[in-house]
């Protein structure tokens, strides 16, 4: 989806080849962060989870006992901005991607420099999702740890063929010409859509059966 959206925005805003190097390096400077800041998630989050378990250690290093609900409060506060930063972006990237899909299958104006009279139904998209979304998380009793998991597990399901229609995109040179992918670029990229395919399958594994993994570790 991240990919579909990227696609939709350089063309919504009017990029060409010759914004291809500045491209790649806020391509970079993007996942640079965005590893930066899953990775204050899982440090935030052990805080929060552990902190209250680790008095006696604490003290074993002369660090106050009253420091571990400060780690545990700055953990829960790094862990929910991480959560509410990432629902923002998800919300974003997801619901703008599905309007510029409807857009192309419907034949319909789609572009976020549209004045909504034109864009009429890309915009509607935008809201009916951001309305259904609304909805299900004020159903009460719904299981919606449950139902992230399985959104999650859909996608990594999406993901392999996704990511394979993409590397056959960029080494068609009858589409790309000159821009075709040169060598060191598609080993380069076939070793990273060969770890995320492993690493997507190992996790709708481990949601879908997650015994299974520890039979294979034997444990």
């Amino acid at each position: 989806m991240d990919a579909v959206f990227q696609q939709s925005a350089i063309t919504d805003k009017g990029l060409t080849t010759r914004d291809i190097r500045m491209g790649r390096v806020d391509t970079l400077l993007g996942a640079a962060f965005c590893d930066r800041r899953r990775g204050g998630d899982a440090a935030g989050d052990g805080s929060a989870v552990h902190a209250p378990h680790v008095g006696g250690e604490l003290r074993s290093r002369r660090i106050r006992p009253g420091s571990a609900a400060v780690c545990r409060t700055l953990g829960c506060g790094a862990l929910a901005l991480g959560m509410f930063e990432a629902g923002m972006v998800a919300a974003i990237t997801i619901s703008t991607s599905s309007a510029y899909a409807f857009g192309e299958v419907a034949r319909r104006p789609h572009s976020l420099n549209l004045p909504f009279k034109q864009g009429r139904s890309f915009y509607l998209v935008l809201l009916l999702e951001a309305a259904a979304a609304g909805a299900l998380v004020l159903i009460p009793g719904i299981p919606l740890v449950y139902i992230v998991l399985l959104v999650n597990v859909i996608a990594v399901l999406a993901m392999p063929p996704a990511l394979l229609f993409l590397y056959m995109l960029v080494n068609d040179r009858e589409i790309m010409g000159e821009l075709v992918s040169p060598l060191w670029a598609n080993v380069l990229a076939l070793g990273v859509v060969t770890v995320l395919i492993g690493a997507g399958l190992l996790f709708g594994v481990s949601v879908i059966a997650p015994n299974a993994l520890a039979l294979v570790g034997g444990r």
